[in-house]
Formats: C-alpha cells, structure tokens, sequence
C-alpha cells in the first residue's frame, strides 16, 4: 500500500491511498465469507454459498459496494497510521479508481489539530481581584437576612411596588375560564411580575375591595394549552399588608444565628463573604490568563471543532429553557435578538472555548503533563462523595457512557492551569 498527504489549510489533509489487487484480495474473501453467512439461498447452508452463486445472485456492483464498505475503514485507519496521521473527524473518502480484482486508489479528506507556536507562557501578568468584602456587600447580606426574618402587617394606605396583595385571581381565554390560572387569598408580592407586568403595574394603588381586569400574556410556566397565550384576568384586592422588617440588633442576631451579638454576625457574614470572593478571584486568575493565552497566541481553529462546540451550547440553552419551561421564542423576544444573532453570539463563544481548548493541550503536551489511572481514580472519588454516590458504580457509568476521557482531559486541563498559575506573576487588587 502506497500513500501520501496534502495540507489543504492550516487543519485539513487529504490522504492519497493505492492498493495494490493482492493486497485487496483478503479483505475481499472476508467480505465474500460474510456474505456467505449472512445470506439465505435455497440449497446451501450458511456460511456455504460458494463465491461464484453469490455474485450471480447479487450482482457484481453489490459485491463491490460490500467490499469497499468493509475494506476503506481498515485501509484508511492503516494508511493513517503509517502517516502519523492524527484525526479529528471522520474521513470523507472518494474512491478514485477501482474494479473487482484490480488495484484500489482512493483519498480520504480529514481535519486535524493545528499545529501551534506558542508565546512565553511563563511569567504572564494579571490582576486578582480583591476578596476582601465591601461594606455594601456584608451590608446586603445582612439585609437579606432582616427580609428572611420579615413579619407582614395590614397597611391603611394604598399598595404600593414591595407591599402584598392577598387577592382572588381569575383568568379566561376569551369566554373560557382558565383553571391554572385560577386562585383565591393568593398572596402576591405586588412588582414581583411573577404573573404579568400588567397586573403588576394596576395593583399599585389599590386598596382592599378593588375589582381590576389586566389583559396579558399567560406565562410560558403554565404549559399547554394556554401559556404564552394572552389572557384576561380578573382580580379582587382582598387585603394589603407591607413587609415589616425586626430591629437590627443583639436580639436579632440570636434569633437569626448562633451568635449573641449583632458585632459577631457581622463578622461571621464578612468571613463567609471573603471565603467566597476567594474562591471566585482564583477562578477569575484563570480564566485572565486563558484570555491572555488566546490574544497572544493565533490559532488556526477547525471548523470541525467549533462547529461541534457550538451545537454542544446551543443544545444546553435549549435544555436550561426547557427546564424553566420557557419557549426559545419568548427567550429570543426578551433579549430582544433574532435566532441568528444567538447562533453567532454562541459561535463566537464557542471560538474562544476551542482556542482555549488547543493552546491548553500543547501547553501540556510541552510540559509532558499527563493524566494517570490514579489521577482519574481518585477524581472519581471526589465526584462521588459530592454526589453522595459509590465510587465504584460511579465509574462503572462514566465507563459505560464513554465519559472516561472527558474526565481525563478536565483533569489535564486543570493541572495546566495550576502550572500556568503557578508561573504567572499575580498580584491583588487593593
């Protein structure tokens, strides 16, 4: 067998591949033995049929399409390994010359990773952002926690955006009443717009025994055969009562915590603040200097890749939707984008996650980094206790869904990253 390689590009080759008819002709007993065994013809037993009844019932272009069916992937995957030929999409094979008993010649298109100059990854500069807490934030959380220990009490006032309505609610799609949609003594936080931002913008204002109609669209949340439909809604103010928040003091702190004093809970709170905020600086250091890495490095990105990348996000947005039981539709008209407008945006994301991808793998592949069973093992362990799951059947899952190797480049991908970190000079935002 003879072969040879074209560069098309940056990341595609083309594979020329000629075989010769006595190297063809034990692939084409083997097709020939398992048509034999597969057939049923009258008079013979399977796996009998003698070569010569199989052609005159099947015709010689049959047998040549079962030949070049059984016989490409092997001669491919031979010829790619004699080339070191590392590819990333199935071939696109065109047979270019061949007839029963003769030599074979065909070309397999394929992309392949491209191939990278990296910068000095070493040394890069970036900025970690402070962990230590603001007052706004440690003051946020505790307001937080005042409305978590909030009591409700009946207002003489009208409503007003933040108050309660305890109202009967109502809905018809024109004469008929819809029952999802129907409620009574529903207590509604009056600007939440958990139903519509109509029936938001009439409540304010209102006093108990009012009667309102809001026309508005039904939420997506409600399902068939009415959500997104609009409606009518029908509502009588029953009571109105605001939101009553605890004094801030000692005697809150020991109703809303294990502590004695309010001092101490503010001090508990800026702690767990401050544990948090590290976690997401340290995540951040990361991602500034993967962002680094792609504006210094270029990168020929295969479509192949992106292309896949993309489906992969695009198909995770639906499935989120799905689950909040909201319509690709209702999404795209609160963003205010066309469906092409969020393919690009995903796509463009998706770029810089390919980007991501390559440079970290020649990165490792540089520093001879690799993943060992006992890497993968006991990142199976960690998994399983956060999932609260036996190890062992964990990894029988993953082995089974084929999950294994995504595991393995996580890992990889992370002690790059820890490498990257551990060179990089980071200093922290004040």
């Amino acid at each position: 067998m003879k072969s040879s390689i074209e560069h098309e590009g940056a990341t595609r080759r083309k594979l020329s591949i000629q075989v010769e008819a006595d190297e063809l002709k034990p692939l084409y007993d083997t097709t020939i033995k398992r048509l034999s065994r597969e057939l049923k013809i009258p008079g013979f037993r399977m796996g009998k049929v003698p070569k010569a009844v199989l052609e005159s019932k099947l015709g010689q272009e049959t047998i040549r399409e079962e030949v070049l069916k059984d016989a490409l992937p092997v001669l491919y995957a031979r010829a790619a390994q004699n080339e070191s030929l590392r590819a990333i999409t199935y071939p696109d094979i065109e047979v270019t010359e061949y007839t029963q008993g003769d030599a074979l010649s065909f070309t397999a298109v394929v992309e392949v990773r491209p191939e990278i100059e990296l910068p000095d990854y070493k040394g890069i500069e970036v900025q970690k952002p402070s962990a230590q807490p603001t007052e706004e934030e440690i003051e946020e959380q505790i307001q937080r926690l005042l409305e978590r220990y909030a009591t409700l009490e009946t207002i003489g006032r009208p409503s007003a955006s933040g108050d309660f309505a305890t109202i009967d609610l109502r809905a018809t799609r024109h004469t008929e009443e819809v029952e999802d949609a129907r409620a009574d003594g529903l207590l509604y936080e009056i600007g939440s717009q958990a139903l519509v931002p109509e029936l938001d913008k009439e409540l304010e204002g209102k006093r108990p025994g009012d009667i309102l109609k809001v026309t508005g669209k039904l939420p997506e949340s409600f399902g068939p055969p009415h959500g997104g439909e609009d409606v009518t809604y029908q509502v009588i103010v029953k009571e109105v009562q605001s939101r009553k928040l605890p004094a801030l003091d000692d005697e809150f702190a020991k109703t809303a915590s294990q502590f004695d004093t309010l001092d101490e809970l503010r001090k508990e709170i800026a702690e767990r603040l401050e544990e948090l905020k590290e976690g997401q600086s340290d995540l951040e250091v990361r991602n500034l200097i993967v962002q680094e890495l792609i504006e210094r490095t270029n990168v020929d990105l295969p479509a192949s890749m992106v292309a896949a990348e993309t489906e992969s996000r695009l198909a995770r947005l639906v499935r989120d939707l799905e689950r909040a039981q909201i319509s690709l539709e209702s999404y795209l008209e609160a963003n205010q984008k066309s469906e092409e407008e969020i393919v690009e945006a995903y796509k463009a994301s998706a770029e810089k996650g390919v980007a991501a991808e390559l440079i970290l793998d020649a990165i490792a592949e540089a520093e001879g980094l690799d993943v060992t069973p006992e890497d993968i093992e006991a990142e199976i362990v960690s998994i399983a206790e956060q999932l609260d799951k036996d190890p062992v059947e964990l990894a029988k899952e993953l082995e089974e869904s084929g999950r294994v190797g995504v595991l393995a480049g996580d890992i990889l991908k992370r002690k790059t990253l820890e490498v990257l970190v551990a060179e990089a000079k980071v200093t922290t935002e004040s």
